[in-house]
């Protein structure tokens, strides 16, 4: 069911999502997070102190899976993603000890809007590589941003959850059931944007990029 190329695609894309929202480059980057939080949270200082040295200690496992997994011929994508989710709700589990209930809250807020920015982006740019073909006007790419984003969104957040789990028959078909389900409701969504036509012309191309993704392995 879910265990195909398009999954496969999936899980590469969710590790690439990880790594871009977990993984801080540089010092300075770390630090600038810290202060973002600590204004966004209205964290005491002893807060701002706590978080920061678990900023380090994530950092410093993130980039022990990431090193553990350089130089594989052919890495498991799966289980990688289940060591970095592992890790991220480790770090969560730490954060709910140093925030109140209220800043968890928040931060939790705080995460979702970073993530449908960066799912929305993520649109923009597959979009963009069809808009001319598929003769999108600036209004409707408007439009099919966030209605592609949110599928993305959720595909992935979805897949995320489960990746790396040895899943029963019945949690396979529960995946495969709600990932129909979010393809379902984007397409109906993309119905109100797009003319037959140009829906016909999504179709076709994707069904095009699809076949020259497998022709190149």
């Amino acid at each position: 069911m879910i265990l195909k190329t398009n999954y496969k695609r999936l899980l590469t894309l969710i590790v690439l999502v990880g790594i871009l929202f977990f993984q801080t480059a540089k010092a300075q980057e770390m630090a600038e997070a810290v202060s973002n939080l600590t204004e966004l949270l209205d964290l005491s200082d002893k807060q701002t102190a706590q978080v920061q040295t678990l900023f380090v200690q994530y950092r410093a496992n993130m980039d022990g899976i990431l090193l553990k997994h350089e130089g594989e011929e052919e890495p498991d994508v799966a289980s990688m993603i289940g060591e970095i989710r592992d890790l991220r709700d480790n770090y969560r589990k730490d954060l709910q000890t140093i925030l109140s209930k209220d800043q968890y809250a928040s931060y939790l807020e705080q995460i979702d809007v970073i993530l449908t920015d960066m799912f929305k982006d993520l649109a923009e740019i597959r979009l963009m590589d069809i808009q001319t073909d598929a003769a999108l006007t600036d209004a409707q790419m408007e439009s099919l941003i966030p209605v592609v984003g949110k599928g993305l969104k959720q595909t992935v957040q979805l897949l995320f959850e489960n990746a790396g789990d040895r899943l029963s028959v019945p949690k396979k078909i529960k995946i495969s059931k709600n990932l129909k389900k979010i393809e379902k409701e984007q397409r109906a969504r993309m119905e109100n944007i797009l003319t037959p036509d140009q829906l016909s012309m999504y179709d076709a191309i994707k069904e095009e990029q699809k076949k020259a993704r497998k022709s190149k392995k």
